[in-house]
């Protein structure tokens, strides 16, 4: 299990002065989101809690040294990180960005290392899309009474010039939670189907 994976590990985030201005990363905080679903058809209704959880990779950039002071983080595989202000900017877009999953509004694709992206035009800087990666998974130890899903946003950045396109399937993320949960069984393979995927920017 990874450290990120053990909530003793999760950080608070706190206020933050870099270069004599105080950031305030409340909103980079885990909370916790209802995922439902009514009976339908064989299917029965689906509760289940998803807490989210967020990376320093969302408001950092890679550097080849581990800095010291309230600029740098060191991320969960020892490799160094600083503070970078357009993704903090961006960042503060996250938790509504998130909050959509459950009812649709924020649509969820596959992505190209066996995680989920979602993303919305740029709005602070000129041409381009934010994105977001995440995985989601059931932990071992589960609370009575409830299902309890962990969604880990690993990255969000702006990308101005896309280096990978794929053609990739929009998927309900009420659909992903309930199949990690055992209730929703994947859908069996048929015919390899001719029609081709929504294009979306994907890949990490």
């Amino acid at each position: 299990m990874t450290i990120w994976r053990n909530k003793a590990e999760w950080e608070l985030w706190g206020d933050r002065l870099i270069d004599g201005v105080t950031y305030n990363f409340e909103h980079l905080r885990s909370f916790d989101m209802q995922v439902t679903r009514p009976a339908k058809g064989e299917w029965p209704a689906f509760n289940a809690t998803v807490r989210v959880v967020f990376d320093c990779h969302v408001v950092t950039e890679a550097i080849d040294f581990i800095g010291e002071g309230p600029a740098y983080w060191t991320d969960i595989g020892g490799n160094g990180r600083m503070f970078e202000l357009e993704r903090f900017q961006y960042s503060q877009s996250l938790p509504s960005m998130m909050s959509g999953l459950p009812s649709g509004l924020t649509k969820c694709y596959f992505a190209a290392k066996n995680n989920y992206m979602i993303w919305k035009p740029a709005a602070l800087s000129g041409p381009g899309h934010y994105q977001v990666y995440f995985d989601i998974y059931m932990p071992e130890m589960q609370p009575i009474g409830t299902t309890l899903l962990i969604l880990y946003v690993q990255s969000a950045f702006l990308r101005t010039v896309p280096h990978t396109e794929q053609r990739e399937k929009f998927t309900p993320f009420v659909a992903i939670c309930g199949k990690l949960a055992g209730v929703v069984e994947p859908k069996k393979k048929g015919p390899r189907s001719k029609a081709k995927g929504k294009k979306v920017i994907a890949g990490m």
